[in-house]
C-alpha cells in the first residue's frame, strides 16, 4: 500500500510509531506546574537582589549592573526580576533606599527612651553619623556616584533619579520640633532642619573623602559637629520666630 494509510478509511492495523504520534497530538497541553511565591519568599527575593546589586554597584557603578548576572547571582530567571525591578534605574532607587533605610534604623535605635529633646537628637545625628563612617562605601554609593549615560537618562524620562531621605528628614523634623517646644518657641525656620541634614553630608565628605582629614580625630570632630548642631536648636540660632507683624 503506497502513502499515508488513514485509519478511518481502511481497515488496517497503525504502527506503534503513529499510534506514539497520535497520542502526542492528542494529548491535553500539560506544562510544569509551578508554584507562586509566597509574600514571604518574595521579599526575600527582593532583599537577595538589593544585597547582590548593591555589591555590583559599589565595584562598578551604574555600568556594572546586570539583569542577567544578577538573576544568575539570585538563581532566577532574568525574568523574574523585571517583576520587582522594571528598569535598572528601578533598581537603584531600591539600593538607595535599603541603605538610608539601614541608616536612620540605626540611628532610631540609638534614641534613648524618657531622655529629654537635645539629649535624643544628639543620640540621633550620632548615630546617623557613625553609621556612614562605619559604612564608608555605602555613603559613596548614596550620596556620591552618579552616572550619566544614556540609559540612565532614557530609563528616567530625561532625569537622573536621585536618594530620597524622607524618614530622616521627618525624624529629625520631630526631633527639632521636640527642642523647640522644651524650649518654649513656637516655629522652625523653614530650612532649619535641611539645613541640619546638609551639615551632617558636609562632616561625612570631609572626613571621608577628604585625605587631609584621614589621621584626624573623626570621633572628636563628630561630637563637636553634633554638639553644635543641638546648641543651634536649643539656643534658638536655628529657629526663626514669625511676629505677630509678619516679621521674621
Amino acid at each position: 500500500m503506497r502513502g499515508i494509510v488513514r485509519a478511518c478509511a481502511y481497515d488496517v492495523k497503525i504502527g506503534p510509531s503513529e499510534n506514539k504520534r497520535a497520542d502526542a497530538m492528542n494529548a491535553p497541553d500539560v506544562r510544569p506546574y509551578r508554584a507562586r511565591r509566597t509574600r514571604a519568599e518574595q521579599r526575600d527575593l527582593h532583599e537577595q537582589a538589593v544585597r547582590a546589586s548593591l555589591r555590583m554597584f559599589e565595584d562598578g557603578g551604574y555600568e556594572a549592573l546586570s539583569m542577567r548576572k544578577l538573576a544568575s547571582q539570585v538563581g532566577v530567571p532574568p525574568m523574574s526580576l523585571y517583576r520587582y525591578f522594571p528598569t535598572k534605574a528601578h533598581l537603584i532607587r531600591h539600593i538607595w533606599a535599603d541603605l538610608l533605610l539601614r541608616a536612620h534604623s540605626q540611628a532610631t535605635a540609638a534614641l534613648p527612651e524618657g531622655a529629654d529633646a537635645p539629649t535624643r537628637l544628639a543620640a540621633y545625628l550620632e548615630a546617623w553619623l557613625q553609621y556612614w563612617l562605619d559604612n564608608r562605601r555605602h555613603y559613596w554609593v548614596v550620596f556620591a556616584i552618579r552616572d550619566s549615560g544614556r540609559d540612565w537618562v532614557a530609563e528616567t524620562d530625561g532625569g537622573a533619579p536621585r536618594p530620597d531621605p524622607w524618614r530622616v528628614l521627618a525624624t529629625l523634623s520631630e526631633l527639632v520640633d521636640g527642642c523647640v517646644a522644651e524650649g518654649g518657641r513656637s516655629r522652625l525656620h523653614p530650612h532649619a532642619v535641611e539645613a541640619l541634614f546638609c551639615k551632617t553630608l558636609g562632616f561625612l565628605t570631609g572626613v571621608i573623602g577628604m585625605a587631609s582629614l584621614a589621621k584626624a580625630d573623626v570621633d572628636g570632630l563628630k561630637r563637636s559637629l553634633v554638639n553644635e548642631m543641638v546648641e543651634q536648636v536649643v539656643s534658638g540660632r536655628a529657629v526663626a520666630l514669625q511676629a505677630e507683624n509678619g516679621g521674621a
